[in-house]
């Protein structure tokens, strides 16, 4: 089936190599594997039943499964090749669905497609049964021991080494992380990870996920109360300062795992622990008051390069199907002759995010798969020093200009970077607040070399966290600042003048785009509704923070934090606590048109 849909939708990676093209195969393997995995189970537990009481009637009903899901296989293999020529989408719930009207499912197929689908499946189904009983098959026949207490044991021990080895195989293997939607993901070609990516899969993932979108609907009620929000949100038509010194920098965003704006703090002990990132500041343009719109990577991720809001427990990568119609950055960047690449240091089939970033047709995307052989590696992936050295790597070898991002492990728990950093600092957090000087002195070790290389002058790094943790200071889930995070422009493309400037001012995670847009000259007004200009003479200094069960906004006049599984419970420090009812009401339009948003991506 693959190699038909390769056949079918070759138009769509034309320029792909013979090599490329083929690696499809091996790239599929392993979620192919998976899915047998899925599928051999049940079959395992008939044939148990089956060998362990000689019932010939469980042979019968496994024969009749297996025919069942090859016939449904095929079937879905055709289905998809048919789809892709008009949706360039594969099978899953946002086509399933049309099946709640079944008269719009017959009237849309042509007659020569509807043939085609039967003839296919059925001249496919019959030739695959042929090879199978031909050359496959094996009558493992009646067990002629006697069935006392010892049969049934080796019976049942049996059975659970093999479950045990196919519920392992069903996760995808031992990695802390079982396998998800972009697990098969290897090129810059939708096309080619879409064939990649099993069928059957693939529809059986969307369906299971579709409850994401069920999170949404708590938040769409009271449309007449709650809308506005967008046109109240708006920023005044003020001027700007332009802050950088050229029109097409290099850009490069540097993620940082969890960093709180904690750990940057300037004074004291707590200046022991991020001091290199502290120098920064002092040479960058520093915004000290930046809120992280969610709590966890797949929705800090997809806030920082598309602007996308977030609403409690939902991530919009996981609960959308076509991750490539989400709002990035590489699309400008991409139409304006930029050479793009991603590069993590984990597993980025973590929250989906492999598929965000090859859907959305980074030309180079990285993880810990693609570093050299003998890379010291953790639990989770390669600590920071030879990711950044990487990274380092990488920008020597890209076509400028260029925007790259480089996406840290090290400070993701479990904390086990290789050195014994022990600043005794942090209480239950130490172990935490060691990694992120572990990672500061990292990026200590990346800006010396990188400030050597002939790129360096053209180019702009925004270092920023994807969402905050806990820290060094003890603070409730409803503390505002639980949700700061780092935000810093630093490098030559920054003119000398804006060099060593703090930024208090109010700002959110998703003005990043809004705020390098401006200075870039690009229109984002349309397609980042979400985003503003923090730069702008008078801002509207707001800034919304969401986590399971919560939702906060901050302004100068204080901030308040609406826990969302008890009405009326709120948290809040107003300086006029009658003002209140006016903080609710603007969490509720937030939400409310975050929910719209995500709803008709």
């Amino acid at each position: 089936m693959r190699s038909l849909f390769l056949w079918d939708t070759h138009k769509y990676f034309v320029s792909a190599s013979f090599g490329e093209i083929m690696k499809c195969y091996s790239s599929a393997f392993k979620l192919d594997v998976v899915t047998s995995a899925y599928f051999i189970m049940p079959g395992l537990i008939f044939t148990t039943i089956w060998y362990a009481s000689d019932w010939n009637i469980m042979k019968h009903i496994n024969r009749i499964f297996h025919q069942i899901l090859t016939i449904t296989y095929i079937g879905l293999g055709i289905s998809e090749i048919y789809l892709y020529r008009e949706w360039q989408a594969k099978i899953g719930y946002d086509s399933m669905k049309h099946f709640a009207n079944i008269s719009e499912v017959l009237k849309t197929p042509s007659i020569s497609m509807f043939l085609g689908f039967t003839i296919g499946t059925a001249t496919i189904f019959l030739l695959f049964r042929w090879i199978y009983n031909k050359w496959i098959y094996t009558d493992l026949g009646s067990s002629t021991e006697k069935r006392n207490i010892l049969f049934f044991a080796k019976s049942l021990l049996l059975y659970l080494v093999l479950s045990t080895i196919f519920f392992i195989t069903m996760r995808g293997g031992l990695n802390r992380f079982p396998i998800g939607m972009g697990a098969a993901y290897y090129s810059n070609k939708s096309a080619l990870n879409d064939a990649a990516t099993n069928v059957i899969w693939h529809a059986i993932y969307s369906f299971l996920h579709t409850s994401e979108y069920d999170r949404l609907h708590p938040f769409l009620e009271n449309p007449t109360k709650n809308q506005g929000f967008l046109k109240t949100y708006d920023s005044p038509q003020d001027t700007f300062p332009r802050i950088l010194n050229t029109a097409t920098p290099n850009i490069v965003f540097m993620i940082l795992e969890s960093w709180p704006a904690d750990v940057c703090l300037p004074i004291g002990r707590d200046s022991l622990i991020a001091p290199n990132f502290n120098q920064l500041i002092k040479d960058g343009f520093y915004f000290s008051d930046c809120y992280a719109i969610g709590h966890v990577s797949d929705q800090g991720i997809p806030a920082i390069l598309g602007a996308l809001p977030v609403i409690p427990a939902f991530s919009p990568l996981t609960g959308k199907q076509l991750v490539g119609d989400l709002p990035c950055v590489v699309d400008e960047f991409k139409a304006r002759n930029y050479y793009t690449g991603f590069l993590y240091g984990g597993q980025l089939d973590y929250g989906n995010i492999r598929g965000y970033v090859y859907k959305k047709g980074f030309d180079k995307v990285e993880d810990v798969q693609n570093f050299p052989t003998g890379t010291k590696k953790t639990a989770l992936g390669v600590p920071d020093l030879p990711l950044y050295q990487k990274l380092l790597t990488d920008l020597n070898s890209a076509r400028q200009p260029f925007m790259y991002c480089g996406y840290n492990i090290s400070s993701h728990s479990p904390y086990d970077v290789p050195v014994d950093y022990k600043l005794g600092i942090g209480g239950i957090s130490e172990p935490f607040i060691n990694t992120i000087h572990y990672s500061d002195s990292s990026l200590n070790v990346f800006f010396t070399e990188a400030k050597k290389q002939p790129w360096f002058d053209n180019t702009l790094f925004i270092l920023v966290a994807d969402h905050s943790h806990e820290s060094q200071i003890v603070r409730v889930k409803e503390d505002k600042d639980r949700y700061k995070i780092p935000l810093l422009l630093y490098g030559p493309a920054i003119k000398t003048a804006y060099r060593g400037v703090k930024i208090e001012s109010i700002m959110s995670q998703l003005d990043i785009i809004g705020l390098l847009y401006s200075q870039l000259g690009i229109p984002f007004e349309k397609k980042y509704p979400f985003t503003r200009n923090p730069l702008k003479k008078n801002p509207p200094e707001i800034a919304f923070y969401n986590f399971p069960g919560g939702s906060g906004v901050v302004t100068k006049e204080g901030f308040l934090t609406k826990d969302l599984n008890y009405a009326g419970r709120n948290t809040s420090v107003l300086n006029n606590p009658k003002d209140e009812e006016k903080f609710v009401a603007w969490v509720d339009k937030y939400l409310y048109a975050a929910a719209v948003y995500l709803k008709d991506m």
